[in-house]
């Protein structure tokens, strides 16, 4: 039996039917959360929903029946999970990024403009004390991942959004682990959708709130007429503040910073107002995004620092930067450039791609029976 552990996400219900359709009744899927109303997942007839407190856990009812244990983004409750695995449950661990890189003792995550706020941060200074590694031992029964060696060394199979970031991971947390190629269906809708290429004119920087899109380090060199949509609407608040003040000091009304959560058509219709997007990660983040822009024929601009970066540009995908590019920021693809990278994205993330993946992590079963 294969036992997956989620929290309360919009990935849940794609998975459980993609895992049905090749495996039906051979997994059970559990979802973790202080209330018995889920708010993303519908597949209430395949889900369990346990608790969210380490201390109120029940083992027996997690490994009931169980040869592999898949963690779908290790947050601290499941690294505590992971504690306790069975030594006869094989485990994989499925990283999503930020379960990963905030947990990387040394990161170059941060442009210079954005790293001058972050170190100022009170959650970053009071982060490297000892008072926070108490801190956070009582809330979560667990330390901080890259302290907990011995829960690490159980991880058996590790799969990541962009296969090099793989070695960056295993290197990282000292890892004795295989990699397995897993996506997630995160482009279903779009990708069985009518092919439409029209767009507007306007400018789409980033993903979230969080600091790892770099946002003021984008502001310094973009000048631009064109209206800036900025998504705000998860993440730091307090960073968010510090955006939005900086963001309508430099480019006043033409300043549209999101805050509300959209349905992903909402979002879509949002992404289609635009002909370029900017992200500006160093750490692998957002790539749903990145992909919806690549696929509908939006001009998308990358951190040359960031994997992926590397990873598309090497694939094929065309890809553009701010300091050799800027000039055409702003300026739609012509359609013999857009459906270069429509190809691709259906190439590498489309139906055909996820299933197989999914029958990789299904195989691992029959694989470590017969070792």
């Amino acid at each position: 039996m294969i036992i997956h552990l989620f929290d309360d996400e919009k990935f849940v219900d794609t998975t459980i039917n993609k895992f049905e359709k090749l495996a039906a009744g051979k997994n059970r899927y559990l979802v973790f959360s202080n209330s018995q109303i889920l708010k993303y997942p519908k597949r209430l007839d395949k889900i369990e929903i346990l608790t969210d407190k380490w201390y109120k856990l029940d083992f027996n009812s997690i490994f009931k029946d169980c040869d592999l244990l898949v963690i779908h983004y290790l947050t601290p409750l499941k690294s505590y999970i992971l504690k306790k695995t069975p030594k006869n449950v094989k485990v994989l661990w499925i990283v999503w990024g930020g379960d990963a890189y905030t947990n990387f003792k040394k990161f170059p995550a941060f442009e210079a403009e954005t790293k001058k706020i972050v170190t100022e941060s009170f959650k970053i200074k009071i982060r490297n004390t000892f008072l926070y590694d108490i801190y956070f031992m009582l809330k979560y029964g667990v330390k901080i991942l890259n302290k907990e060696k011995k829960a690490l060394l159980k991880i058996d199979y590790v799969a990541t959004v962009l296969p090099p970031e793989f070695e960056l991971i295993k290197k990282e947390f000292s890892l004795n682990a295989e990699y397995v190629k897993f996506s997630y269906d995160s482009l279903n809708y779009i990708l069985k959708s009518k092919l439409v290429f029209n767009l507007g004119e306007n400018i789409l920087i980033g993903n979230s709130a969080t600091a790892y899109n770099n946002h003021l380090d984008i502001f310094k060199k973009i000048k631009s007429n064109n209206k800036l949509i900025v998504p705000l609407n998860y993440g730091d608040k307090a960073y968010r503040d510090i955006i939005c003040n900086e963001g309508f000091k430099i480019y006043g009304s033409n300043f549209k910073p999101i805050f509300d959560f959209l349905e992903f058509n909402e979002y879509e219709t949002l992404v289609r107002s635009c002909n370029s997007m900017v992200m500006y990660h160093i750490r692998q983040q957002g790539l749903g995004n990145i992909l919806l822009g690549l696929f509908i024929g939006i001009r998308v601009y990358l951190n040359t620092k960031s994997v992926t970066y590397e990873y598309l540009t090497r694939i094929g995908f065309l890809i553009f930067n701010l300091d050799d590019h800027i000039e055409f920021l702003g300026i739609e693809l012509k359609e013999p450039e857009k459906r270069i990278n429509n190809q691709l994205v259906k190439e590498y993330w489309g139906e055909d791609k996820i299933l197989e993946g999914t029958n990789n992590v299904i195989g691992l079963c029959g694989n470590f029976r017969k070792k």
